[in-house]
């Protein structure tokens, strides 16, 4: 869990101010690096690019050895894109896609993986005779919270298994060659057993397509939002499920990749949000630490309950109490963790919330009218400022007016 020292930390917020998100160049390559040495050699590591689509860290992670993308918009398509992405590096993964977005995702010639029976229709009609991958629900779901969870039975993500004849009818009718299958069961999952269990199903399915070139698993690996807690083993995961494999690769007799396609596992730890304690008061025996930032750039806790770590980088020395930590955005629902022991902070002190590189930054809005937070990247103790934060003229522009 990224953060850096009270020197650096101190360094980047006299130069950038508060908030700002700090990423590290080393982490992220690390992270990579972890990824690709446990698992198969004939696995391809795409990054759910909607977790964090800043240019730079996406930059970074293809620098480090990221072999593409996992996109779910056609903005993202541009973005990989333009960091260096070939068109057979990205992998369109819609979600109630329309026409227009069918049509437009294939103007870039990218393989899309469809994952419902309309869109697959549709997509034929607009264009037969291409290849394509199809989005499977699993039946099985797992993640940090009800609300990430993406297979299942309750799940509005891939098409069921007992709509299998109707794919093999569509994918016939408008000779839609599927070269792909693919499944996700939920973002935050610490149990080799569930991921197993979703594999296992997935490739069940996939046994009933003869011309493969990948099978996707998804993303979704855990990772750490306290200090206490251990790391997955990645090792693990890709061990329990390689005799599943390479009994598919004897059944289904051609060559194919393993795709997997974490989002949060490659950038979540790798970044911070410093932020400023700008008031402390006490009511009905709770002490609430007030900051310059919010759910505006931290929507995770108020969205999902989640939690993160947060500590206190200025004076990490005083006295443990028990405080609630909450943002500046005019909703009773802006709190950034309840009752956390924590070195009592003082107004000006620097505050430093853990494992924000997913969902936090590419999650902001402008909310209350806020300016959405710096962002930084830092490369061991030289920092470079990736996002600038917009003042007022600069916002109003953008609204085009």
């Amino acid at each position: 869990m990224y953060c850096p020292n009270q020197n650096l930390a101190r360094k980047i917020v006299a130069k950038y101010g508060t908030p700002v998100f700090v990423t590290s160049k080393q982490y992220l390559e690390s992270q990579v690096s972890t990824l690709k040495n446990a698992a198969p050699k004939n696995t391809k590591v795409f990054y759910a690019i909607k977790a964090n689509y800043n240019p730079h860290i996406v930059k970074a992670l293809k620098n480090a050895g990221l072999d593409g993308i996992d996109a779910v918009s056609p903005f993202e398509i541009e973005i990989a894109k333009k960091c260096g992405f070939t068109k057979s590096q990205i992998l369109f993964t819609g979600n109630n896609s329309d026409d227009n977005e069918l049509q437009d995702v294939l103007s870039h010639s990218v393989t899309q993986n469809i994952g419902s029976i309309s869109e697959l229709e549709r997509l034929g009609k607009i264009q037969n005779n291409i290849n394509v991958s199809i989005r499977f629900n699993p039946d099985i779901g797992a993640g940090e919270t009800k609300q990430v969870v993406t297979g299942g039975s309750k799940s509005k993500f891939g098409i069921n298994k007992k709509e299998l004849p109707l794919v093999k009818e569509i994918t016939s009718k408008y000779n839609l060659n599927v070269i792909g299958v693919h499944c996700h069961i939920g973002s935050g999952f610490y149990k080799t057993r569930v991921f197993r269990k979703a594999v296992r199903a997935i490739l069940s399915i996939a046994s009933n397509f003869k011309h493969l070139k990948f099978v996707d698993l998804g993303g979704g690996f855990g990772v750490r939002y306290d200090i206490e807690s251990q790391s997955i083993d990645i090792k693990d995961f890709f061990s329990s499920i390689r005799s599943d494999l390479e009994n598919f690769a004897k059944t289904n007799g051609n060559e194919f990749d393993v795709i997997v396609e974490p989002g949060k596992f490659l950038v979540a730890e790798s970044t911070c949000l410093l932020t400023k304690v700008t008031n402390i008061k006490e009511n009905g025996g709770t002490i609430f630490i007030g900051t310059d930032t919010g759910m505006n750039h931290i929507i995770r806790p108020a969205l999902y309950s989640a939690h993160h770590e947060i500590i206190n980088i200025t004076s990490p020395d005083a006295e443990i109490k028990k405080v609630t930590v909450v943002g500046n955005i005019c909703e009773s629902s802006d709190i950034l963790r309840k009752k956390i022991k924590m070195p009592m902070p003082k107004e000006g002190d620097i505050l430093a919330i853990l494992t924000a590189g997913a969902y936090c930054a590419s999650m902001s809005s402008l909310y209350n009218l806020r300016p959405y937070a710096t962002e930084v990247l830092a490369d061991h103790d030289k920092v470079k400022r990736i996002r600038k934060r917009l003042n007022f003229k600069e916002t109003l522009n953008g609204l085009g007016f």
